[in-house]
């Protein structure tokens, strides 16, 4: 009966312990969201350069902010919000911005991919996400 109890009460503390991690159930940082919103940067990116003609300087800033995005959006499927990655891939798509010759839509979609993720860092800062 202990034992059982024991279990019981891990079980509930664990549970707990996810939930605080990505915030309210549902919210906006659940994992799939996440992987949603790197999903639709790297969508941005690739269709914007798809428009252009680039440069080896410019493929190089891509693939360093995809590179990055991948890296935030692993660690956080697996329970680790590393702010350091994200912070690291908003500046690579940042850089992309303000580096590379994008126009009209293209650049307009990324500015607000940037934007949303900024908002999770924020959130991050906040304590409603996150591994405490």
């Amino acid at each position: 009966m202990l034992r059982t109890l024991v279990l019981a009460a891990a079980l509930v503390i664990s549970a707990g312990a996810v939930s605080a991690q990505y915030g309210p159930a549902g919210g906006p940082y659940q994992p799939d969201s996440v992987t949603s919103l790197v999903n639709r940067v790297h969508e941005d990116l690739n269709r914007g350069y798809g428009e252009w003609k680039i440069s080896k300087g410019d493929r190089d800033r891509l693939n360093a902010a995809a590179k990055q995005l991948r890296d935030f959006e692993r660690d956080w499927r697996h329970g680790k919000f590393d702010k350091g990655d994200l912070d690291d891939a908003i500046s690579a798509v940042q850089h992309v911005l303000d580096n590379n010759h994008l126009t009209g839509a293209a650049r307009d979609a990324i500015w607000n991919d940037v934007g949303e993720l900024r908002h999770m860092r924020e959130a991050y800062d906040r304590h409603e996400i996150g591994r405490w």
